[in-house]
């Protein structure tokens, strides 16, 4: 699901039924950063990837994923959120997943909310120029790389 939101940014959305459908989450993410250069897509991934899969290990299914990419302030917000949502007891799993997202994420963090727990991740894109000029709805047009 798309939803433009003012301000220029959009939103999308899909539900997480295991680790299969990981890739599916990747390529959004891919999609919506068109206009960014590589290190950031895979910074944006990688963050995207590390939070999936956490749901799909330590949460119950399904988990719902947000991903708002801001054009206004470039950068991406990913959340996941699942029912009974737990971090990793395994302290080496505990921390590969606090070092991908430390290097990879502006900001990230938990929080709990009625009936789960949501995890979060904001990642700066300073390789897209903020759209001052927009379209219309806020954001742009997607366009082919030039040669």
């Amino acid at each position: 699901m798309s939803v433009a939101r003012q301000y220029g940014e959009r939103l999308e959305q899909l539900t997480l039924n295991g680790l299969a459908e990981l890739g599916g989450m990747r390529e959004l993410v891919r999609a919506l950063l068109f206009d960014c250069g590589q290190d950031d897509v895979i910074d944006a991934v990688l963050v995207a990837d590390e939070l999936g899969t956490l749901a799909c290990e330590y949460g119950d299914l399904p988990a719902t994923v947000r991903v708002a990419r801001s054009y206004q302030r470039p950068s991406l917000r990913i959340s996941v959120s699942a029912p009974h949502l737990a971090l990793p007891m395994s302290p080496s799993r505990a921390r590969t997943s606090r070092h991908v997202l430390e290097a990879c994420s502006a900001a990230w963090g938990i929080g709990a909310e009625e009936g789960g727990m949501t995890l979060w991740a904001c990642v700066a894109l300073p390789s897209a120029a903020a759209w001052q000029d927009a379209e219309r709805d806020g954001f742009p047009e997607q366009r082919l790389p030039v040669r």
